[in-house]
């Protein structure tokens, strides 16, 4: 042969062609990370924004006029129930109560007299030395008598209660407020509220749940809600969470027509004042049983303007686009309502890249719900 060497050289080059690993105008498989889809025994949750309220409030007033002799409280602090807050002068109820003893001693006297005299008028009546409209007589004056005892009675009671009043206790356990009476100031039933007191241990957090959550919630127990259904928690700014657990106080029977919510109220212990009134706060009602659920990690889920969707992989390695109904959102996850079946394998890793109707070369991811890594499945394995 005249160009054998040429011959080989151009077949050497096409046989290379052919066996090339990327054929012309193909591009590269795209790396991604899968997780597939798998039921999980879950504590049903929800969450619910709450404001804290203190479990009892009293406003504080002078039952009786007099002047404030001495503030015996600092301001923001707390006090125990029937620790004295105000003392008010009390020489004018002391007077009263001096009166009203020597009132009751004298109308005392006069019972008596009253009461001897009918007895010896009945003595004498059945000799004939005196008549029934005598006995009459003696009887009403006995009965007025008596009638003046028990009033003076009654004044004196109302004297030493009038007295008792000038000292001013907490009728309850908690925080006082702030206060504008100072020593001097006259203060009486109609100046108002001397000082505010709160009980705070414990406070209660109090939300609103839809008429859909208020169903859900419902349907834990036909008969309703049960304190030991649920484990009840709160959480505070930056998800740090209170020591104590709650318990429920109040739960609506009704949802409100007019809003469409029902109200719960929680109760929380608070020992240590850790919480105050008025906050914002995350109230986490989490059931003790559990159920099994397919969850989605928040890695693989991405939102546009028809809702939240998944990036699909099809056994042929094949992305799809798949819209998904979510029920409720967890920490590192959202609960599934719809869009997906177990085994099903959704992207967790490179979704940036992925493109629906691409192929794509996939590898296992696993997945720890309690801290949310996703990480492929040989390096999670023990």
């Amino acid at each position: 042969m005249k160009y054998p060497a040429l011959f080989l050289l151009l077949s050497s080059l096409l046989l290379a062609g052919c066996h090339s690993p990327e054929e012309p105008g193909t591009a590269p498989l795209v790396g991604v990370g899968v997780y597939e889809i798998r039921p999980t025994e879950i504590n049903r949750s929800w969450r619910f924004s709450a404001r804290t309220r203190p479990a009892e409030t009293v406003q504080v007033q002078a039952r009786v006029p007099a002047e404030v002799a001495a503030v015996a409280f600092e301001r923001g602090a707390r006090v125990e129930a029937g620790d004295v807050l105000f003392r008010l002068d009390d020489r004018t109820q002391r007077d009263q109560l001096r009166q009203a003893e020597a009132q009751l001693a004298s109308r005392s006297s006069a019972l008596e007299l009253a009461e001897r005299n009918l007895a010896r008028g009945l003595e004498v009546a059945d000799r004939g030395f005196l008549s029934a409209a005598d006995i009459d007589r003696l009887r009403d004056a006995q009965a007025q008598a008596r009638g003046a005892f028990e009033a003076a009675e009654a004044d004196l009671e109302q004297a030493r209660q009038n007295l008792d009043y000038t000292v001013i206790r907490a009728p309850i356990a908690g925080r006082v407020g702030d206060t504008t009476a100072t020593a001097g100031n006259l203060v009486g039933p109609g100046s108002g509220p001397l000082v505010r007191l709160q009980a705070t241990d414990p406070i209660l957090a109090r939300f609103q749940l839809t008429d859909r959550e208020f169903q859900q919630l419902l349907q834990q127990r036909p008969l309703g809600l049960d304190s030991g259904l649920f484990e009840i928690g709160l959480l505070l700014e930056g998800d740090r969470r209170h020591p104590w657990a709650g318990t429920l106080d109040f739960v609506d029977i009704e949802v409100d027509d007019r809003t469409g919510t029902a109200e719960i109220t929680v109760r929380f212990p608070n020992p240590d004042d850790t919480l105050a009134a008025g906050l914002f706060v995350t109230v986490e009602l989490e059931t003790r049983e559990t159920e099994s659920r397919l969850l989605v990690p928040n890695q693989a889920i991405g939102r546009n303007q028809l809702g939240s969707f998944v990036m699909v992989v099809g056994p042929d390695q094949t992305v799809s686009e798949r819209s998904i109904t979510l029920e409720r959102q967890l920490r590192t996850s959202a609960v599934l309502e719809a869009g997906l079946v177990a085994g099903e394998r959704i992207i967790v890793e490179g979704l940036q890249k992925a493109r629906p109707g691409s192929r794509v070369q996939s590898i296992a991811y696993d997945w720890d719900q309690a801290s949310g890594l996703l990480a492929p499945a040989e390096l999670l394995q023990p």
